[in-house]
Formats: C-alpha cells, structure tokens, sequence
C-alpha cells in the first residue's frame, strides 16, 4: 500500500500544476479581454444586433481578437468568441443575420470566430464570465 502512496502523489502534483496553469492563462486572457484595443463595430441591417472585434494582444505578425455581439436595445454583451488574425478586419453579418462572423484575414477564413444568432448557451456563458 505504501508503493502507491508516492505514485498518487505524483498524479496528484501533475493535476494540480496543469490546473494552476490553466487557471492563471484564463485569468491573463480575461485581463487582456478586459484591456481590448481598437475597436471596430457594426451594426445589423435590422439594427437589432452589434458585432465588435477588438485586439488583445499579439504574437509577431497575428493578432488576438475578442469579437462580441451585443443587443442594440438593451447595450447588452450577448455572446463573446476569442480568435487570431492577421488583420481582423470588419465582423460581417450573414444575409439573414443568422450568424456574424469574425474573419482570420485573408485566406479562406478556416477556424474563423463564428457567433450564432441568437447565441447558443456556451456563447452566451462566455459573455458571462470575464
């Protein structure tokens, strides 16, 4: 019984330094989120909705962007999606306004930040916690 007790304790230091680790990254990105710089916004064609893509930070050439939809009426953050780019650009409204999307620059736009309309409930908890 006693040949385990190092090797739980070995699993036991391994969890917490990957839990520490991943609690500190989220604290540093929500500081950065927080901190958003060069704001661009849009608004929907019904004027319901506003999309907003912001830099948080970089590395080398690509850009860290937070995007946000908010309600128009209210001013309410409705859902938030994090991605990279290496020129952000506009968000942009589908035709329907069923989604707007947050675009990596140029290219085909693979992994772009994509917002449902209305947001699911993971989008919406993300506008939630910092």
């Amino acid at each position: 019984m006693t040949a385990r007790n190092p090797v739980r304790r070995v699993v036991f230091f391994i969890v917490f330094v990957l839990v520490a680790f991943s609690v500190m990254q989220y604290v540093f990105d929500a500081r950065a989120r927080a901190v958003a710089r060069e704001c661009q916004s849009v608004i929907s064609k019904s004027g319901s909705y506003r999309a907003e893509s912001c830099v948080t930070g970089g590395d080398g050439n690509v850009l860290i962007y937070v995007g946000r939809l908010y309600d128009v009426r209210s001013g309410e953050l409705l859902a938030r999606t994090d991605f990279d780019s290496l020129d952000g650009g506009l968000p942009e409204f589908m035709p329907d306004e069923s989604a707007v999307l947050f675009r990596r620059g140029e290219g085909n736009g693979s992994g772009a930040g994509v917002i449902a309309i209305p947001p699911n409930w993971l989008e919406r908890l993300r506008a939630k916690i910092p």
